[in-house]
């Protein structure tokens, strides 16, 4: 729960950039919630039905092709099964091809990169782009940091299913 809080207040730090975080009282090192917005106050979040979240899915195919899909996520979507985070900053470079450890979601705190599956398709990413990186046999991917990049690495239990996750399916047994 803890964890929670604090990542939600990394996010709303990232997205309103260190611009509006500075007229928000961040920069005198207060963490900004988001309770400090000015929007409308409520007693629970309201969710944005007529926007889906979307998910940058890296896989690979049984004959070692990799590919890049975008999910979108049903309102229904549970909660993710997680079970580690790790927090990395890099500097600009180019990673030739390479696999994903594990299972795992990234999202970008700050900069941006692109990423190359061996389909030939490219995508850039930016802060708070969701990415699970499923990729872990095959050709694998090529990540180019575009400038400073700071991510957080989540893993995803065993046997995650990001396809009926993002449907809305609960998970079997």
């Amino acid at each position: 729960m803890v964890y929670s809080a604090m990542l939600a207040a990394v996010l709303v730090l990232a997205a309103n950039g260190p611009s509006q975080a500075a007229t928000t009282g961040a920069s005198m090192g207060r963490i900004m919630m988001a309770a400090d917005t000015s929007a409308a106050s409520v007693t629970a979040p309201v969710a944005n039905t007529s926007v889906q979240p979307k998910v940058f899915h890296v896989y690979a195919t049984p004959d070692g092709e990799s590919h890049l899909e975008v999910l979108s996520v049903a309102p229904t979507a549970g909660t993710l099964p997680l079970t580690g985070l790790r927090a990395v900053s890099y500097n600009p470079n180019k990673v030739d091809w390479h696999h994903a450890p594990q299972p795992q979601f990234a999202i970008n705190l700050t900069g941006n990169l692109q990423v190359e599956v061996s389909d030939g398709s490219k995508r850039k990413i930016g802060p708070g782009d969701l990415v699970f990186l499923e990729d872990t046999h095959g050709k694998g991917h090529i990540t180019r940091l575009l400038g400073p990049v700071t991510a957080l690495f989540i893993k995803a239990a065993d046997g995650f299913d990001i396809r009926a996750w993002a449907k809305g399916e609960k998970p079997a047994g």
